[in-house]
């Protein structure tokens, strides 16, 4: 039987492969038009071209006709390839600002945190992805997720989503694909709004965290502006409702509490990273 449909597979793979649409000349010269278009809107802008990646992506489920398709994967193709060239070049120009921060915290802090969970590298390249298209670290959007529902790939029934912003309305359906990205990009937004707020108002303290920079105040700023702040304000220096969201299992007073904090989540996921 396997050899029948395996058979009947090959088949029609031969057929399909002696009507694959070829280009002619004037496509050609029309994609090679399209994909100078996507490389100007695109130019120091990696968002954007991970949004154009994503429109030709998600509309080849809907298109038949032969040109059409073969433009659209060509284009999607090439935004992606694009997109991964500069992310892989970011990710190489950070990797000894990565090793710097944890050869600080090795021999102490580091060895103390539980290891990770595999739940938090599944789908990995999608949260990679989205984190360099809006310029934010991934180890700390791996660690927020960690922090807030362990990494598990479900919606709480609370309704606030895997990253917990309480802010938003949301459903409890099932989780898919599509919802667990929106869910990504919702807190990566709201991040950045945060961390934009602060800065306007501390213009001469602000938050530096990008996807290819980090610091450890800089981390602990966020920690509290994400959580929450105990005198509700983001002027000069800020303070935590609950400290043990950044520092748990770090020694000191939070040593023994049971989970990761959110900077040992953060130095755990570099690690993994550059053992990657």
């Amino acid at each position: 039987m396997k050899k029948t449909v395996f058979g009947l597979i090959a088949t029609l793979g031969l057929i399909w492969s002696c009507f694959a649409y070829t280009p002619d000349a004037e496509t050609k010269e029309e994609l090679s038009n399209l994909k100078i278009q996507i490389t100007s809107l695109s130019e120091n802008d990696n968002k954007t071209l991970f949004d154009l990646y994503e429109q030709a992506r998600d509309m080849l489920q809907y298109i038949k006709e032969e040109k059409t398709t073969y433009m659209i994967t060509q284009l999607r193709d090439y935004a992606l390839s694009k997109f991964t060239t500069r992310k892989d070049a970011a990710k190489n120009e950070s990797l000894p600002l990565k090793q710097e921060l944890l050869s600080a915290y090795q021999n102490s802090w580091l060895n103390q945190a539980e290891e990770l969970t595999e739940n938090c590298y599944w789908r990995y390249n999608t949260l990679d992805n989205l984190s360099y298209a809006y310029d934010f670290p991934t180890a700390l959007t791996i660690a927020v997720r960690y922090r807030e529902t362990s990494c598990w790939y479900y919606l709480p029934k609370n309704g606030d989503w895997p990253f917990q912003i309480v802010n938003k309305n949301y459903w409890n359906w099932e989780i898919t694909k599509e919802i667990f990205e929106q869910s990504i990009k919702d807190f990566l937004e709201f991040s950045w709004n945060k961390i934009n707020r602060y800065n306007w108002k501390n213009p001469d303290t602000p938050i530096r965290l990008w996807y290819r920079y980090f610091n450890y105040e800089d981390l602990y700023k966020f920690a509290w502006l994400y959580n929450g702040l105990s005198w509700g304000t983001v002027y000069w220096n800020i303070w935590p409702a609950n400290p043990k969201y950044f520092l748990e299992k770090m020694p000191g007073e939070y040593e023994n509490w049971k989970k990761n904090g959110l900077f040992l989540q953060f130095l755990k996921a570099i690690e993994r990273e550059i053992k990657q």
